[in-house]
């Protein structure tokens, strides 16, 4: 298994900080795993890659140099968005036979909205990957797409949609496990005891969304920024 994710540098060292992180939890807990970071030709090498694959950067949007870089690899990878912490070794996903293996959103400890959940069921910041025919497509049906809908809504639909077609081997494994993202505790109608148990038993932690990132840089700062 190889990891892979994409990583440009923006106009804050947030992303930067984030992805570092990103790859010190890899480091931590599968010290051997080679770890990709996707890019254009100006962004620096995280620190702890083990290679960086640079491709031109993509002005009107990063989705669709995201699918480029996917569907340039073959073998099995697992894709991870850099708002991520790796807390155990998952390469035991890959034990089974799929082209694609998502997350789900069964998130017991967030507040559920029922209409989103039913139009994107999966969060496509962690996907177990082992085909490049399905970001082939996903590539064609983005680049076809008008300019507005090539954002990060309509990537994640379109790695919905193929998943829904029937022509891909899928295997659902559980978003509380292998892509928790944690309670915030501003939010109402969360369960933060409950939120503090899932995050420790996870396998990996998604810290999507502004208000969760803050909490990303916090953790980072106090359990990796020496590892």
């Amino acid at each position: 298994m190889k990891v892979g994710f994409l990583f440009i540098d923006g106009p804050d060292t947030t992303g930067r900080v984030c992805a570092d992180g990103l790859v010190r939890s890899l480091r931590r807990v599968m010290p051997d795993v080679p770890i990709v970071q996707f890019s254009d030709f100006e962004t620096p090498a995280i620190t702890a890659v083990t290679e960086v694959r640079r491709l031109p950067r993509e002005s009107e949007s990063m989705a669709v140099m995201r699918f480029r870089h996917q569907a340039n690899v073959t073998g099995d990878w697992l894709f991870l968005d850099t708002d991520v912490l790796v807390q155990k070794d998952v390469r035991k996903v890959f034990r089974g036979t799929f082209h694609i293996a998502v997350t789900t959103r069964n998130w017991p400890h967030l507040v559920n909205v029922d209409s989103f959940a039913e139009k994107m069921p999966f969060n496509t910041g962690v996907i177990f990957s082992r085909s490049q025919a399905f970001w082939q497509e996903a590539l064609h049906v983005l680049e076809a797409s008008e300019i507005h809908d090539r954002d990060f809504m309509g990537h994640q639909q379109i790695i919905c949609d193929l998943v829904a077609s029937g022509r891909y081997v899928i295997e659902r494994v559980k978003g509380s496990k292998f892509n928790c993202p944690p309670a915030v505790p501003e939010v109402e109608g969360v369960d933060l005891h409950l939120s503090d148990r899932m995050v420790q038993a996870a396998s990996i932690v998604h810290y999507k969304g502004a208000e969760r990132k803050q909490m990303m840089l916090k953790r980072i700062e106090r359990e990796l920024s020496c590892a």
